[in-house]
């Protein structure tokens, strides 16, 4: 009995041992067909094989339009238009002479003079210089050294009244700048009318320059943000002496 059962066993041991062999030897070739649809996904036996590509559509689709090969092609015979006979031309009269014109001569205008435009002069601005810029020795301020230089002036209508709705636009040409405002400083107006008289449109700007230098100032009376005087150049020589000048506007109108 013992010997029956250890057979038994064996034989269902065996039988185990070729199953599993079986299908280990399926799941390799499950694995390579897997593979190979994986690289070749057109291969026969891939159930859910891709369509075709637009490479073989287009192919395929000019495999249809092409003609198929080997049919003749005949060609269609044109009709040839038929030459005329030919003709013959018929000789006609002898030409006269026809009398050449003459040509008469006209009168050739007299050109004509073209006047010339002329230029309107432009009015002149509202604002000129009034007199020549006088140099002067600063007298207002005491107090101060011999290094001080500046500028002064004053402003006024055709009767010399004050006018203080304008600018004096000061530079010198190498990038200092600044403007003032005549009448809008009461120490000025008191100071310059105590020693010079005149209207109470004073204006006086200090440079930024000592007096010993030469030096060059531009002037312009300035209005709403524009010119409305000729541009007035001053120098100043160096003397110390001479360190104040006096530059005076009038309006014209």
């Amino acid at each position: 009995m013992g010997l029956e059962y250890d057979s038994g066993q064996e034989r269902t041991n065996r039988q185990l041992e070729i199953l599993t062999i079986l299908i280990m030897v399926l799941t390799v070739l499950v694995l390579l067909c897997y593979g190979v649809i994986f690289f070749q996904p057109r291969v026969f036996f891939n159930p859910f094989k891709p369509g075709p590509s637009a490479e073989e559509q287009l192919a395929a689709l000019l495999t249809r339009q092409a003609p198929p090969a080997g049919t003749p092609v005949t060609p269609t015979a044109t009709n040839t238009p038929q030459l005329p006979p030919t003709w013959t031309p018929t000789a006609t009269g002898t030409p006269t002479n026809t009398p050449t014109p003459t040509n008469t001569p006209t009168n050739t205008p007299t050109p004509t003079n073209t006047p010339r435009p002329t230029n309107t002069p432009k009015p002149p601005p509202p604002f000129y210089l009034d007199g020549e810029p006088t140099h002067t020795s600063q007298i207002i301020y005491p107090n101060v050294g011999d290094w001080w230089l500046g500028l002064a002036g004053e402003v006024t209508d055709p009767s010399g009244a004050a006018i203080t709705s304008v600018q004096i636009k000061i530079w010198d040409g190498e990038g200092w700048e600044s403007y003032q405002t005549p009448g809008a400083n009461g120490d000025v107006i008191r100071n310059y009318r105590l020693y010079f008289g005149g209207s109470t449109a004073w204006w006086e700007q200090f440079v930024p320059f000592n007096c010993q230098q030469t030096k060059t100032f531009h002037l312009q009376v300035i209005q709403d943000g524009k010119a409305v005087s000729k541009e007035v150049v001053v120098k100043h020589d160096g003397d110390c002496s001479k360190n104040l000048i006096l530059v005076n506007f009038k309006r014209r109108y």
